[in-house]
């Protein structure tokens, strides 16, 4: 029993030691780390610093100790900011400030019917356009009323809609070759821009999204393939089980089986 306490005491004595150490600590460099590299560049490493700076300004973050530092108060100002998505910071034992940052990934721009534009990460969060960094995401526009200044994540059914369909299309290869925009028609429905050949995509809403998709790639597979990309002017999918598909010349009904 004495043992016992006599372990516990030591490494209590241990830990606030080091915990001692710890805030003594003094900051002699700053690391930025920012994810991913290469694909985004909504956030430079002086930005972050501005930030951080901004968030605890009574003091240059350089020569810093641990303890005088509001490491939780720079983090949280940090994940504020609209296009960044996680933050973190830490001081090693060799007094270096590491600050890892996640930026936010966006899916979709959306212009609404007033011409209000503006980006949607993957969790429906929204982000305003940057100066400085346009990213190539598919494009939204039309009957689309839902605003940035609205609300923080995307409200509406039809923008989770467009966002749905959009992350669909960017974590499959195929489609994120072939669709480039959406467009809401005055019924509501959304259509689909392809970016080969001159026809359009009644997609409707995203319910049964993946028995659209696999109903669509059939028939350009099979369908397009082999009567040519250009005698088609609109494919329907909104009706269960086939494909209504409008020729340049007349309509003409494709049955299509279910994947």
């Amino acid at each position: 029993m004495i043992l016992w306490i006599a372990i516990v005491c030591f490494l209590v004595f241990v830990f606030l030691n080091i915990q001692g150490k710890e805030d003594q600590l003094t900051v002699k460099e700053i690391e930025v780390k920012i994810e991913p590299k290469e694909e985004l560049a909504f956030i430079d490493s002086l930005t972050v610093l501005s930030i951080m700076k901004g968030a605890d300004s009574s003091q240059n973050i350089m020569g810093s100790q641990q303890k005088s530092l509001k490491l939780d108060k720079m983090e949280a100002a940090l994940e504020a900011y609209a296009f960044i998505d996680q933050a973190d910071i830490s001081l090693d034992l060799s007094g270096r400030l590491i600050v890892k940052i996640i930026q936010r990934q966006p899916l979709l721009r959306i212009i609404s019917n007033k011409g209000q534009s503006y980006y949607v990460a993957k969790n429906g969060y929204k982000m305003p356009l940057h100066e400085g960094f346009a990213p190539r995401v598919i494009i939204a526009n039309g009957n689309i009323a839902e605003t940035l200044a609205d609300s923080a994540f995307l409200r509406t059914q039809i923008t989770r809609d467009l966002l749905k369909i959009a992350d669909w299309c960017y974590s499959d290869e195929f489609w994120q070759a072939q669709i480039e925009q959406l467009y809401v028609d005055n019924y509501m429905d959304i259509i689909l821009i392809p970016k080969v050949g001159n026809h359009t995509i009644v997609f409707g809403s995203a319910n049964q999204i993946e028995n659209k998709f696999e109903k669509l790639k059939t028939f350009y597979i099979k369908g397009l393939n082999a009567v040519g990309w250009e005698q088609y002017k609109k494919i329907n999918l909104k009706y269960e089980g086939q494909i209504v598909a409008e020729k340049n010349d007349n309509l003409i009904n494709s049955q299509t089986t279910q994947p």
